[in-house]
């Protein structure tokens, strides 16, 4: 990932003006100037290149939309329970001795006693890592029981703890965990990707409640993280969704690395377009299927919103679902969607966007702080070694 934030860094004007500019004064200062060497020119000019690289890097991570998260679906292995434990640990700590005339770093070993408190953990079935709650374990080792592994470790000096508890479920559990990833598409403020949906339009849909933000990620009674990946704006649908999608969550993130979200709609089938600038086309892996529908539940017409090459995926997904009920037709609609995703779904590689990345760039005030920053580096250093009177003598 941070191989392409450093492209983008590079390939901005500005990173090269602001690095030019105060090397440029370094060397003129080093030609005319015999108390100015070139170390100095060489400590000035890594300083700035090292300067402008951090600042650019952070800038473009935090100001813009090109860092963003998607979701990974899987299952909880297991949960675990660490207990707490001391450790000894032996260290050197340097000191002062010898007299005011003849002063001497002197070296002593001591030793201190290091507490690591417990802490509870699920790691699912990608391997990943999430922390939980004390009583979100007993939730689960309450259902499901644990069993006690003895942890051996030679600088423990604590007695009766420092030992793990391990509850593997006996049910399905889904999970979705939130990854970095660069978004290239989002970052950038215009191109061929976005749709030009007026602003108007977004803010009285947001307003009157049809149009809402992308998904959410809550936790269920066990610590484990989910996706609120079915979104009805129209209160006619009851059959449940929710629980179906998070199962089906599982094997499209696993074999099609697809996030599945369904969002039901009252409006025109235009209103996709709506959805798909707000949420900036969605993430990466998203497969969203946009359900238009009557008042009475049936589906009047279907689309998708995906990064995908497969254009005969996005023809059949919004075909194959009319005339469907989505209260009294649930199952049959959830096996449709699961069928073309698993069959037809090809998730598209954010760095077949790489062209973008030339056009990413910071405002202009964030242009302006760069250079104002870097000046004001580049002035103190040049008068720190023309001041430099010690090297002189």
């Amino acid at each position: 990932m941070f191989s392409s934030l450093f492209e983008i860094v590079f390939a901005n004007f500005g990173f090269w003006f602001n690095f030019a500019l105060p090397v440029a004064s370094a060397l003129y200062l080093a030609l005319t100037h015999k108390e100015y060497i070139w170390k100095e020119f060489g400590i000035q000019a890594g300083s700035t290149f090292v300067f402008v690289v951090l600042i650019y890097s952070l800038l473009f991570s935090t100001t813009t939309d090109l860092i963003d998260n998607e979701y990974w679906s899987a299952k909880v292995s297991k949960f675990e329970y660490y207990e707490e434990w001391k450790e000894e640990v032996t260290y050197t700590e340097s000191y002062s001795c010898g007299s005011s005339k003849n002063p001497k770093t002197c070296t002593r070993t001591k030793t201190r006693i290091d507490y690591h408190p417990p802490y509870w953990q699920i790691t699912t079935s990608n391997g990943e890592i999430v922390s939980m709650t004390r009583s979100e374990y007993k939730t689960a080792s309450n259902q499901f029981g644990h069993k006690e592994v003895d942890i051996r470790r030679f600088d423990q000096v604590s007695w009766g703890d420092g030992d793990k508890y391990v509850s593997v479920p006996n049910i399905i559990i889904p999970t979705s965990v939130s990854h970095t990833y660069e978004n290239l598409v989002k970052a950038v403020k215009s191109n061929v990707v976005h749709t030009k949906v007026p602003q108007e339009n977004i803010d009285l849909a947001l307003k009157d409640g049809i149009l809402k933000d992308y998904p959410t990620r809550y936790k269920d009674k066990f610590g484990a993280p989910k996706l609120n990946r079915f979104i009805d704006v129209t209160g006619v649908v009851k059959a449940d969704y929710i629980n179906p999608l998070n199962a089906m969550s599982i094997a499209i993130g696993q074999v099609k690395q697809g996030n599945p979200i369904i969002y039901v709609v009252n409006e025109p089938r235009s209103f996709t377009d709506v959805i798909s600038q707000h949420w900036s086309k969605g993430k990466k892996n998203d497969v969203t299927l946009v359900v238009g529908i009557d008042d009475s539940g049936l589906i009047v017409w279907t689309d998708v919103i995906t990064y995908t090459n497969n254009t005969d995926f996005i023809v059949d997904m919004q075909n194959d679902f009319l005339n469907l009920d989505m209260n009294k037709d649930s199952t049959k609609i959830l096996a449709i969607y699961k069928k073309h995703v698993m069959n037809g779904y090809i998730r598209k590689e954010m760095k077949e966007f790489a062209y973008l990345k030339d056009n990413i760039t910071l405002e202009w005030y964030w242009q302006l702080f760069i250079f104002l920053m870097n000046a004001a580096l580049t002035t103190f250093i040049t008068w720190k070694f023309l001041n430099n009177y010690d090297r002189k003598r």
